[in-house]
């Protein structure tokens, strides 16, 4: 899968994690106003992976065709927030049903999460 993290999600560690397992990272922008942001994965065919779910859920729906957006809810509570891995693992996932894409799609990645 074609990706774009959005700067709250954008750590070395989880770029190696989703590269190692065959999925493409483009380059993010660092400071760039969300509506930058959505307009840079959408020319790159890229799905949005962030923590922002209000702005980007927003942008996603205002848009009549997305390549997919991926949310990270916070539990506020650092034992049940989805770590690093848990992301990796839950985009592995979402990338193993989705054999078509992730167009118009938006997903809560929470919910694919080991239990």
């Amino acid at each position: 899968m074609r990706l774009y993290l959005d700067e709250d999600l954008a750590s070395k560690e989880l770029i190696a994690r989703l590269t190692t397992s065959n999925h493409e990272v483009v380059p993010t922008l660092r400071g760039a106003p969300d509506q930058e942001v959505w307009a840079e994965a959408q020319s790159r065919r890229a799905a949005v992976v962030t923590r922002n779910a209000p702005d980007f859920v927003n942008l996603a729906h205002e848009t009549p065709h997305h390549h997919g957006l991926l949310l990270v809810y916070l539990d506020n509570d650092p034992a049940r927030d989805m770590t690093i891995a848990e992301i990796a693992l839950a985009i592995d996932r979402v990338s193993g049903l989705a054999s078509r894409g992730l167009d118009d799609q938006i997903l809560v990645l929470n919910s694919f999460r080991t239990p």
